[in-house]
């Protein structure tokens, strides 16, 4: 661990004393925090695995269904009992800190890493996490340039489409928010740059009525639009929020990117 967070979270073991957590905290936008969470020494392990596994020849399990590049780490690289403990001593006592029952009685996780270089995979669409509270550190490598991490507001709100911070990224450096806080990666400059990506999720928060209705409901429609939670956007949305892949108003906006199409669209769609 990187020592701020080793001395604030025994502090904290031993007395219960939040306030160190806290105090190493930095507050980029409501609910985004960020944070020096491992040492450089982890991360270069970390990548070491990594790319042992990725010369193996062993099947490759990819992220998810936007990123390109990447490993899963719960597959047969076998370091899910790693991220078990990551979980259950790291980052779930922050997570109940900061983001009340969203983040409290975690119980399960997607874990896995992202790549970004030039030639692949440059940046990500704007988008929300599939869980209640996602864990962003970047392992490096060292020498990359550009590709914060962008974010918007929170899935069902007013503002789900307002520019409201950009966190950098810094070897060992952690970002951690709610999954429905909209976001997305803005494009690698130079180098090449991975980051462990811990999707944290709660049973019993996923039972609740809080969680069902959140979930049910469309987010507000741009100013003019329908939705059908009846609400509308406040002002048009920013751009830098705008999301090809979810939107299907994206093209009033801007043209899409090369090479991307829009969505088709299923019967009944306006």
């Amino acid at each position: 661990l990187a020592p701020s967070f080793a001395a604030a979270l025994e502090a904290y073991e031993a007395s219960g004393d939040t306030g160190p957590l806290r105090g190493m905290l930095d507050e980029v936008s409501p609910g985004v925090y960020t944070f020096e969470m491992l040492s450089l020494p982890c991360c270069d392990a970390l990548l070491d695995e990594v790319d042992a596994y990725e010369a193996s020849g062993m099947p490759a399990m990819r992220p998810n269904s936007m990123n390109n590049y990447g490993l899963v780490l719960n597959g047969p690289i076998g370091l899910e009992r790693l991220m078990d403990s990551l979980q259950a001593r790291y980052v779930a006592p922050l997570c109940e800190l900061l983001f009340g029952s969203e983040g409290a009685s975690l119980d399960h996780h997607h874990a896995f890493v992202v790549q970004y270089k030039a030639g692949q995979d440059l940046g990500l669409d704007m988008h929300t996490d599939a869980c209640d509270v996602t864990l962003n550190v970047c392992l490096g490598r060292e020498g990359f340039t550009g590709g914060g991490l962008r974010f918007c507001g929170r899935f069902g709100g007013e503002a789900h489409r307002r520019n409201v911070a950009v966190a950098d990224h810094a070897v060992g450096r952690a970002t951690l928010h709610l999954g429905r806080q909209r976001h997305g990666a803005d494009d690698i400059v130079t180098g090449e740059r991975y980051n462990l990506i811990l999707w944290n999720k709660s049973s019993h928060h996923r039972l609740s009525k809080d969680f069902l209705a959140k979930y049910r409901s469309r987010p507000p429609a741009a100013p003019g639009g329908e939705a059908a939670s009846g609400g509308e956007e406040a002002a048009p949305p920013d751009l830098a929020c705008l999301s090809y892949t979810h939107d299907d108003d994206y093209e009033n906006y801007k043209p899409y990117p090369p090479g991307k199409k829009p969505k088709p669209r299923g019967p009944g769609g306006g």
